[in-house]
C-alpha cells in the first residue's frame, strides 16, 4: 500500500552516437566523451520518454473527466460504458510510466503516486463519505481525502464489477457525484505530474487552467520547488536531487529494478502466497495482468527510448550499455521480453489473476512469472558495476 503526503544538453544523432562511442574507449579524452553519451542517454530519456507519456497521461485523465461527467448528466449505459472505457484508456497511461516513478511523482516528493494509485482501498471509509455527503463532495475536497478512498482504484470500483462494466442501475445519484469529484482529484494529479515535469509555462493553454482549478494542487508545487521543471534539471544531471550524470542516469536503471521487484514479489508472488484476493490490485476490471504487463512495458520504453516500438530512440540507456557490455545488453532486453510473456501465462485458461489467486491454480506460472521479474531487477541492478 503507498500512502499521500506521508548547460545546454547535448543532442546525439545516430551518426554522432557512433563516433561518440569508439572515443569513449579510444581517446585520452575518455570521461568527458562518456559524460557527454550519457547527458545524450539523459536527453532522449526524458524527451522522447517520460515527457511524452506524461502528457499522455494528463490527456487522458482529461477524456475520462469529459466521460464521467457525460454519465453524471446522463446515467445510461451506454455512457457508463463510455465511461469505463475512458477510465481503461486513462489506466495504461499511469501503469506504463511506473519505470520512472521518481523525481516529481515519487514518495519523497510529490507523491503523486502515492495519492493517485493507493490500494487496497478502505472500502467502508469509501462507503461512509458517499453516505455522510450524500455524495456531494466536491473534487477540491475530495483531493485532500486519505489516499485509499480516491484514485484510479476508486473510480474503478465505481465503474465496474466482476471484470465488466456495471450497469447503471447498480449506481446511486450519490455515487455517480463521489465518482465525479474523485475523477476531479484524478485529473489534477495526472496534470500535476505533467506540469511539474515539463513546466507550467510549456504545457498548454487548457493544461494550465487545469492545473489552476485547485490552489492546493498549486500550492503543493510551490511548496516543493526543488521538483519544478524537473525535465530540465534531469537532463542537466545536476540541481539539488543530482550531483553528476552518472547520478541521473542511474536513476533509469534503479527505477526499473524497482518496479520490476515490485510487480513480481508485491503485486503477484504476495496475494498469491496469503490468497488474499482484496490484495489483488485492480481486481474490480480484472485489469491486473495487463497492469503487471504495461508495467514491464514502462521498463522497456526506459530502457529502449521512445514509448512503443515505434517511436524508439537512436541513443538510450541500452546504446550506452552496449558499448559496454554487448552480451548484458541483449540479456536485459530478452529478459524484458521473456518477462511480458510470463506474466501473460499468468492466466493460462483465460483467467484473471483475481480468479488465479481465488482459486490458488497456475501456480506453475506464477512462479515462473515472480523469478522472471526478480531476473529483469538482478539484471538491472548489475548496471551499477558499467555506468560511469
Amino acid at each position: 500500500m503507498k500512502s499521500f503526503f506521508r548547460k545546454s544538453s547535448v543532442i546525439f544523432t545516430a551518426a554522432m552516437l557512433a563516433v561518440a562511442i569508439p572515443s569513449c574507449k579510444d581517446n585520452d579524452n575518455g570521461n568527458d566523451d562518456n559524460d557527454e553519451l550519457l547527458m545524450a542517454v539523459l536527453e532522449s530519456y526524458v524527451d522522447k520518454t517520460i515527457i511524452p507519456t506524461y502528457k499522455t497521461l494528463a490527456e487522458a485523465a482529461l477524456k475520462m473527466r469529459e466521460a464521467n461527467a457525460a454519465l453524471k448528466s446522463s446515467p445510461t449505459d451506454a455512457n457508463m460504458a463510455a465511461a469505463s472505457d475512458a477510465w481503461m484508456v486513462a489506466r495504461v497511461a499511469w501503469e506504463i510510466n511506473e519505470a520512472f516513478l521518481f523525481g516529481p511523482v515519487g514518495e519523497d516528493a510529490l507523491d503523486i503516486d502515492g495519492h493517485i494509485d493507493s490500494w487496497p482501498l478502505e472500502i467502508e471509509q469509501i462507503r461512509n463519505t458517499i453516505d455522510e455527503e450524500n455524495g456531494e463532495i466536491t473534487g477540491a475536497e475530495a483531493w485532500n481525502l486519505d489516499s485509499e478512498v480516491i484514485g484510479f482504484h476508486v473510480t474503478e470500483y465505481l465503474l465496474y464489477k466482476d471484470g465488466q462494466t456495471r450497469p447503471v442501475g447498480d449506481l446511486t445519484t450519490a455515487e455517480l457525484n463521489y465518482l465525479t469529484a474523485a475523477t476531479d482529484a484524478l485529473v489534477w494529479d495526472c496534470v500535476l505530474a505533467y506540469v511539474a515535469w515539463v513546466g507550467e509555462e510549456n504545457v498548454s493553454a487548457e493544461m494550465k487552467t487545469v492545473f489552476r482549478e485547485n490552489p492546493d494542487v498549486v500550492s503543493h508545487l510551490d511548496n516543493n520547488p526543488n521538483f519544478k521543471n524537473f525535465a530540465t534539471k534531469m537532463k542537466l544531471g545536476e540541481g539539488t536531487k543530482y550531483s553528476s550524470a552518472v547520478a541521473a542516469v542511474s536513476e533509469i536503471w534503479t527505477g526499473a529494478a524497482d518496479i520490476a521487484n515490485e510487480v513480481g514479489e508485491t503485486k503477484i508472488a504476495s496475494p498469491y502466497e496469503t490468497g488474499k484476493t482484496e490484495e489483488v490490485e485492480s481486481w474490480y476490471s480484472w485489469h491486473s495482468l495487463d497492469d503487471y504487463k504495461n508495467n514491464i512495458e514502462s521498463i522497456k520504453n526506459a530502457y529502449l527510448g521512445g514509448v512503443n516500438n515505434d517511436t524508439r530512440t537512436a541513443v538510450s540507456l541500452s546504446t550506452y550499455v552496449a558499448t559496454k557490455n554487448a552480451k548484458l545488453d541483449g540479456d536485459i532486453k530478452a529478459k524484458i521480453e521473456e518477462t511480458i510473456d510470463k506474466i501473460g501465462a499468468i492466466g493460462t485458461g483465460d483467467k484473471s489473476f483475481y480468479e488465479v489467486v481465488r482459486d490458488q491454480i497456475n501456480k506453475a506460472q506464477v512462479d515462473a512469472a515472480v523469478n522472471a521479474c526478480v531476473e529483469l531487477a538482478e539484471l538491472f541492478t548489475s548496471l551499477e558495476d558499467i555506468i560511469e
